[in-house]
């Protein structure tokens, strides 16, 4: 026995552009079968034609798990060069129809889930998605961030039959768009109402499908680059307020965030402005660069003047350190777990400061840094605080275990031993975090430093609304385990750091430390 299973190709009236075209068709159970048949005949005689001829058969074919199977018996160094273009082509379809089936199931979680808190929404440019918490399970499932699990939902919902786009859901289950461009469509249409994101879904989806011709298969897709700007122009003559509603939205979310650039050191430091505040911004930053620049020039005559970019960088920084010492001064910053904490947290092993060893440090909120920026910058006392640690214990040298109680010395300890919030691949730094009480205080709970841990706002309201459970195991780590049973382990901080200075020694038959 053996269970046959196709993809059916909607009917053509699914990409039909008049406004009575059906967005749900009815399968007649005598043509499905048909089509169960003669798709079995088509797959049957691709596998059977030469290997360097079934590249434009399997373009013609329909997307699934059928065609998935084919391309697993072609052997690419068989294929000219051409021809391997459209063999990448061809996984590309099945990998967007592979994701099209992710935002289904994303989506009908959503739908599926009893109870849950209306007051946290995440949003999207503003657009409620659904339940934070649930967004962030369906992270944890996926392995995907939390901004990219929330657009599996929105794109599980807005291509579902009968939604506002449910064609262009059709369009990229059938290969006809990349599911880039299918994401654009939903990015451009949100906040619209269901009438206008359709409107804006007829003008540009017929020339996206087009690029690929429906008999063959043949063809290369819209890049998403084009979708955008399209999809842009179509929304303007949709919805002529839309800019307004849009910039006002965008205002919303002004930022400032970092990006560390691994290896060099450096990283980038982004604002997110208004466009008339951004040029205020550079221009002023601008005129403080030309003041170090002539400064620069004149106590270094003979030296290659200061570009204009390193002047502006020193200026942004120079002009950030003087804000704080008014900001100090005047007793207006605020405090974190008892203390101002604007120090940023340098980590590195005893040996290395001691020139014994060259093991990599690492500054909290960026990641590893080379030895001798590291030695360098925990001789600044003024400006990084310096955390040594035992190289293969992982013990905190500087902060050692003593006696506990709800005091200053714990919560400092805490914010060590914790230097980001202990639910897996929650980044947010400790400082701005919440301790929590792992076992909860009502429940007999103790305020020791065994039942303490860093939670962000977000992942401890989750943990009191009962959408999650933390529990302190006795190597230090912190097992978070979500509503629907999806249980993680955070990895222990400073014990990961010593075992990648050890190298994956075993520490326990080790005769000598390992530097």
């Amino acid at each position: 026995m053996y269970y046959l299973s196709m993809t059916i190709h909607p009917p053509a009236a699914e990409f039909d552009n008049s406004s009575n075209s059906p967005l749900r068709w009815e399968i007649d159970l005598e043509w499905a079968f048909t089509q169960i048949i003669a798709q079995h005949d088509q797959f049957a005689a691709i596998s059977a034609a030469p290997m360097r001829e079934r590249i434009p058969l399997l373009l013609a074919a329909p997307i699934g798990l059928e065609l998935m199977r084919e391309l697993q018996k072609i052997d690419p160094a068989q294929l000219d060069e051409a021809a391997q273009l459209d063999f990448a082509h061809l996984w590309e379809r099945c990998r967007a129809w592979v994701t099209a089936q992710s935002t289904e199931a994303c989506a009908h979680f959503i739908t599926a889930v009893t109870d849950p808190p209306e007051d946290r929404p995440h949003r999207r440019d503003g657009v409620p998605v659904a339940p934070g918490v649930c967004v962030r399970e369906v992270a944890i499932a996926t392995g995907l961030s939390e901004s990219r699990a929330a657009m599996r939902i929105l794109c599980g919902e807005a291509f579902a039959p009968g939604a506002p786009l449910a064609r262009t859901g059709a369009a990229v289950r059938t290969g006809r768009i990349s599911w880039e461009v299918a994401e654009a469509f939903v990015d451009a249409t949100l906040g619209l109402t269901d009438a206008q994101a359709t409107a804006v879904q007829d003008r540009v989806l017929p020339r996206a499908i087009s690029a690929i011709n429906p008999d063959t298969g043949a063809g290369d897709w819209r890049s998403r680059s084009w979708a955008v700007k399209e999809l842009r122009r179509a929304v303007l003559l949709v919805d002529p307020d839309s800019a307004t509603k849009r910039r006002e939205r965008a205002r919303n979310h002004r930022d400032v965030s970092i990006r560390p650039e691994l290896g060099t050191g450096m990283a980038y430091l982004t604002a997110y402005l208004p466009a008339d505040e951004a040029v205020s911004v550079f221009l002023a930053i601008s005129a403080l660069a030309d003041v170090r620049r002539r400064n620069d020039q004149k106590a270094n005559p003979d030296a290659k003047p200061l570009s204009w970019g390193a002047a502006r960088a020193d200026a942004l920084v120079e002009a950030m350190r003087n804000a704080l010492t008014t900001y100090e001064t005047t007793g207006q910053l605020p405090t974190a777990h008892g203390k101002i904490r604007i120090e940023v947290g340098v980590i590195v092993d005893l040996p290395t400061i001691a020139h014994l060893a060259e093991h990599p440090g690492e500054i909290l909120g960026y990641g590893p840094i080379d030895p001798e920026f590291a030695r360098l910058l925990t001789a600044q006392a003024d400006t990084w605080r310096r955390w040594l640690l035992e190289p293969v214990t992982g013990h905190l040298i500087d902060l050692g275990r003593t006696k506990y109680r709800p005091t200053q010395e714990l919560r400092d300890y805490l914010l060590a031993a914790y230097p980001e919030c202990t639910r897996p691949e929650c980044t947010r730094h400790s400082r701005r975090a919440d301790i929590d009480h792992a076992h909860e205080w009502h429940d007999d709970g103790t305020t020791s430093a065994d039942n303490l841990h860093l939670l962000c706002r977000t992942d401890h309201t989750d943990k009191t609304t009962g959408w999650s459970t933390a529990r302190i195991n006795t190597d230090g780590t912190v097992t978070h385990t979500s509503r629907h049973g999806r249980a993680r382990t955070s990895e222990p901080y400073w014990k990961s750091f010593a075992d990648n200075l050890v190298g994956g020694r075993d520490t326990q038959t080790a005769d000598t430390p390992p530097f």
